[in-house]
């Protein structure tokens, strides 16, 4: 096999994958495609090398729990290298999406055997696991304004060091809402008074994520004295 030296870049991992001789399929989906199911058998790991995948969690009483969202970069079935033989969840593309198949068996080999493809693996699954971990915090500490800001800046990708606006992608407010874990109505409320407080735009019928949104997280949205008098607006509701 090839000799990795450096940690492989996202976009360059089917470059990496090839040049280890590396068996693997590329599989492409529109949006709204099912991945896997909840319960299918596990016998790969994926990569998303574009698009998004939103991940579903379904108790025995047909309740649904949107337990993820991942976007290019990302891991999906990686816990099957842990010996799990069955899907925990339902994945489903967001978007138009790409993703890189590896057998379970080769997987393990390169993570055995391929230095630079292990850093990046492990990097990636360290890095959900943290967003997991802040997604809960959030859940239970966070009013359900600033989670649904929170919520709206990852979906436009507005991170450190990106434009002052960023674009939503189109999602129903129905999605956004279980990822909240609100109602639509109260999506709705939000939406509307983010929009006349300057933190969301529409230009050429897109909207568009302010950074300003931040203000929401950070000062506590409608129950922070210091966000309610620079934005008295969000005193209203809650």
């Amino acid at each position: 096999m090839a000799s990795l030296k450096k940690v492989v870049r996202p976009s360059a991992l089917r470059a990496a994958l090839e040049a280890a001789r590396i068996p693997l399929s590329v599989d492409s989906y529109q949006p709204g495609a099912v991945i896997f199911r909840q319960g299918d058998p596990a016998e790969s790991v994926m990569y998303l090398e574009s698009g998004r995948v939103r991940l579903v969690v379904a108790a025995s009483s047909g309740k649904e729990a949107i337990c993820g969202l991942l976007e290019a970069g990302a891991f999906l079935g990686e816990d099957v290298l842990a010996g799990r033989v069955d899907r925990r969840e339902t994945a489903v593309t967001m978007a138009a999406t790409s993703l890189l198949v590896i057998s379970a068996p080769d997987m393990i080999r390169l993570v055995h055997n391929q230095p630079a493809i292990a850093d990046h693996f492990i990097t990636r699954i360290i890095a959900r696991n943290i967003h997991l971990e802040a997604d809960l915090v959030a859940q239970m500490l966070s009013s359900s304004e600033q989670r649904l800001a929170r919520t709206l800046m990852e979906l436009a990708g507005c991170g450190q060091g990106s434009a002052d606006r960023c674009a939503l992608p189109h999602i129903s407010q129905e999605i956004i809402a279980e990822i909240v874990g609100t109602t639509r109505s109260r999506v709705n409320v939000f939406m509307g008074r983010f929009k006349k407080l300057g933190f969301i735009a529409e230009s050429h019928g897109e909207l568009q994520v302010t950074r300003s949104l931040r203000h929401v997280i950070d000062d506590g949205g409608s129950q922070d004295g210091v966000s309610q008098r620079e934005h008295p607006g969000l005193a209203t509701a809650s």
